[in-house]
C-alpha cells in the first residue's frame, strides 16, 4: 500500500498559521512590553512548533498537518481563559499571594503547552523519507531539528501506547530550559512539575494548577470533537436510479385489529394499552400509524390506574432530586457550595482526608487552598451562617449538618 508523503512545516509557518489564536493568549498574558511577551511566551510556543513540526496529534482529533501545534495553542488559550475564575495561592498571606499569582499564571501556560508533547508518538510512528529512520523523541530531540527540510511518512500504531508521565516530563525539559524555570518560586515550581501530567484521571491530591491545566486540555479536546462533528462531508454513494424508483413496490396497508370488549378487567385494559402503544411506536410509515387500532376506553369498573394515560401511571424522569448541599448551605455563595461538594467527592474517592476531633468533623486549613478558596474567607462565611463549631490549631471543626454532607461518622463516634 502506497504511503502519503508528509511535508515539513517550519516554526515560522506554524506561528503564522495560528497568529490569531496567539493574539488571544496575548490578551491574557497582560505583558506591557512586547519584548517581554516575545521572550517569555512566544519563545515557548516557537519551541513547541519546532518540536512538533507538521505532525498530527491523534487520528481523530487535530489530525491535519500541524494539528499537534494547533492543539497546543488551543490548550494554552483555554488555560488562560479558565485562570480568571481561579485563586492561586489562596492559603498564602495577601502580600505573598499577589507576588505568586503572576507566576502561577505563567506556570499554567507552560503546563498546558508541555502536557502533550508525547501524545503524537502514542498513536503514530514517524519515519524520515530519506533513509527510513524512525523518530525517537528521547534520542533525537525536536522533530524539526531531526527532520530538517525533508519529507516523512506516518504510520498508525495498532494500539495507542500507555500514558507515561515521566517521559512527558523529560520531554518538557527540551521546551522549558533552565531560563524559564529560574523565574519561579520553589512552591510554584513544585506545582508546575506536578501539573505537567498527561494522565486525564490523576491519582492522589490534585493541585489547583494541575486541575486547571487538565480542564483546559479537556476543553480543547471537547471543542475539537464538537467542531469536527458539526462539519458534514458530501456523501459519494450513487443515488438510486429512476428505473429503480419506478420498479419499487408500494407496501400494502395492514388490516386493523378488532378492538377488545370494553368491559375487560383492569389488568387486561392495562395490558392492551401497553401492547398497542408499543405497536404504534414501531410503525414503519405514516400510513400504518394512521390505521393503527384505537385504544379501547376503560369502563367505570376498571381501576383508576387503568383509566389514566400511560404518562400518568409511569414515574416521570423530570423529577429532580433535592440537593442536600443547597438545603444545608442555603444562603451561602456558589463558591462555598462548590467547595464542600468537591471536598465530599474527593473524600469519597480517597483523594482527601478528614479527621474527627471532639466528635466533630475537622478539615485542615492546608487543603483548602487546593480548591481555590482562602481559609480566612471560608472561616468568615462559616461563622456568618453558624456552620462553624470551633477552630483547633490548623483544623476547622464543622457542625454536624455540614459534616454529614462530607463523610459518614465513624462507628466509634456514633451514639456519643
Amino acid at each position: 500500500m502506497a504511503q502519503t508523503i508528509h511535508k515539513f512545516m517550519g516554526p515560522a509557518e506554524l506561528m503564522l498559521d495560528h497568529a490569531k489564536r496567539i493574539d488571544l493568549i496575548r490578551q491574557y498574558a497582560n505583558e506591557s512590553e512586547p519584548a517581554v511577551f516575545k521572550a517569555k511566551w512566544l519563545a515557548v510556543l516557537e519551541g513547541c512548533a519546532h518540536w512538533f513540526g507538521s505532525m498530527p496529534l491523534r487520528p481523530t482529533e487535530h489530525a491535519e498537518p500541524g494539528g499537534a501545534m494547533r492543539a497546543t495553542v488551543e490548550a494554552a488559550y483555554f488555560a488562560m481563559r479558565l485562570s480568571g475564575a481561579q485563586k492561586f495561592g489562596a492559603d498564602q498571606p495577601s502580600e505573598r499571594r499577589r507576588l505568586l499569582e503572576p507566576q502561577y499564571l505563567y506556570a499554567l501556560f507552560l503546563a498546558a503547552c508541555c502536557s502533550r508533547l508525547d501524545e503524537p508518538c502514542r498513536h503514530f510512528r514517524f519515519h524520515r523519507d530519506s533513509d527510513g529512520t524512525e523518530w525517537i523523541p528521547a534520542a533525537h530531540g525536536a522533530f524539526g531539528t531531526w527532520l530538517g527540510d525533508g519529507t516523512y511518512k506516518v504510520t498508525r500504531k495498532d494500539e495507542a501506547a500507555p500514558v507515561e508521565r515521566m517521559r512527558t516530563a523529560l520531554l518538557a525539559r527540551e521546551i522549558l530550559g533552565a531560563g524559564h524555570l529560574a523565574l519561579f518560586d520553589p512552591m510554584v515550581l513544585s506545582d508546575l512539575f506536578g501539573a505537567i501530567n498527561p494522565d486525564p484521571r490523576p491519582t492522589g491530591i490534585e493541585t489547583l494548577l494541575h486541575k486547571v491545566a487538565r480542564q483546559a486540555i479537556e476543553t480543547a479536546t471537547s471543542f475539537e470533537v464538537k467542531a469536527r462533528r458539526a462539519v458534514f462531508s458530501p456523501d459519494t454513494t450513487p443515488a438510486p436510479s429512476a428505473s429503480d424508483l419506478a420498479a419499487s413496490g408500494t407496501p400494502a396497508p395492514t388490516a386493523p385489529e378488532k378492538s377488545k370488549p370494553a368491559a375487560a378487567p383492569a389488568t387486561e385494559a392495562t395490558a392492551a394499552l401497553t401492547a398497542e402503544a408499543g405497536e404504534v411506536a414501531v410503525a414503519a410509515t405514516p400510513t400504518q400509524q394512521s390505521i393503527a387500532p384505537k385504544v379501547p376506553e376503560p369502563t367505570a369498573s376498571a381501576s383508576p390506574a387503568a383509566a389514566l394515560p400511560m404518562d400518568a401511571v409511569r414515574p416521570t424522569s423530570t423529577d429532580k432530586k433535592a440537593d442536600p448541599f443547597a438545603e444545608v448551605l442555603a444562603g451561602t455563595s456558589n463558591l462555598m457550595r462548590d467547595f464542600f461538594r468537591a471536598l465530599s467527592q474527593d473524600v469519597a474517592a480517597g483523594k482527601a482526608k478528614v479527621t474527627w476531633v471532639d466528635n466533630k468533623l475537622a478539615i485542615s486549613k492546608r487543603m483548602i487552598g487546593n480548591y481555590g478558596m482562602a481559609s480566612e474567607s471560608l472561616l468568615e462565611n462559616l461563622r456568618k451562617f453558624n456552620l462553624l463549631y470551633k477552630v483547633v490549631g490548623q483544623d476547622i471543626l464543622l457542625v454536624d449538618k455540614v459534616a454529614a454532607l462530607i463523610a459518614e461518622r465513624p462507628t466509634e463516634w456514633q451514639g456519643t
